[in-house]
């Protein structure tokens, strides 16, 4: 027997159909979160990277012109600024900074580059990543006077 009364409530399909819209929702920001995580840590090894870069070419500005240092030990100038420690190709100098785990730092200079009294020096900061090798470089000129 019906009664005139509406029927109230929900049914079990509409609360099934409701929970999974909610759980595929819960697993997209899930995902989401996994990418950003990784992202913050590779944003933190780039600026890790960076600042390693930049105290290094502080640390090369402050040294004497002559310093050996600032010397292009295999005489490749221009060519050779892109140099790492590799089979092919050696870095002017290499560096591992402590309690940085897999960061290596190389410096390589073109000397009398762009002009005779100047040095152009590249740093070149490498990590690794899961998908491979990151890197940056920094590149400066400096003078004799300086």
């Amino acid at each position: 027997m019906k009664s005139g009364r509406a029927a109230r409530g929900f049914t079990l399909l509409e609360v099934l159909f409701a929970l999974s819209l909610f759980a595929i929702g819960l697993l997209a920001v899930a995902s989401l979160q996994g990418t950003a995580l990784r992202a913050a840590a590779d944003a933190e090894q780039r600026a890790q990277a960076r600042a390693a870069a930049r105290s290094l070419s502080e640390h090369l500005l402050a040294l004497p012109f002559d310093h050996p240092e600032l010397r292009d030990v295999d005489g490749s100038g221009r060519a050779g600024l892109d140099d790492r420690d590799a089979e092919d190709s050696q870095a002017d100098h290499r560096l591992e900074p402590p309690g940085q785990a897999g960061m290596r730092l190389f410096w390589n200079i073109a000397e009398e580059d762009p002009a005779p009294g100047l040095k152009t020096v590249r740093v070149i900061a490498v990590w690794p990543r899961r998908d491979g090798e990151q890197s940056l470089s920094l590149e400066f000129i400096r003078t004799a006077g300086f």
